[in-house]
């Protein structure tokens, strides 16, 4: 990572762009399967289109947080599908608005704005 590869020069995420780079977290995948990840973890709350889906793909693309995977076999009928996976730098990226996000949420707590789930 560079000097001007700054992590935290990339927050705040969008909600689109953290929900994308949450779903490669899990490892590569190709756009519709992060499309629908997104709409099943947030039950139905955000459902991308397609449009929107894929100018986000080409953004954080264009911006070095993630990468086209590497060409392997894969078990799919459909040769047009473009996987993409996490960039070493778009980790560093989605760690650094949880951690924002996470200091967010104490701090509501702390005022009795949000209740903590018990674990």
């Amino acid at each position: 990572m560079s000097y001007e590869e700054v992590p935290t020069q990339f927050l705040p995420l969008g909600n689109l762009s953290f929900h994308i780079l949450l779903a490669l977290g899990a490892g590569e995948s190709h756009g519709y399967a992060i499309g629908k990840e997104i709409e099943r973890r947030s039950e139905g709350r955000l459902s991308p289109t397609t449009g929107s889906l894929y100018q986000a793909l080409r953004r954080l693309g264009a911006d070095g947080l993630i990468e086209r995977a590497p060409d392997e076999p894969r078990i799919s009928t459909d040769g047009r599908r473009q996987y993409f996976r996490l960039s070493e730098l778009g980790r560093a990226v989605v760690r650094a608005e949880a951690s924002r996000l996470h200091a967010l949420v104490r701090l509501a707590a702390e005022r009795d704005l949000y209740l903590m789930p018990s674990s």
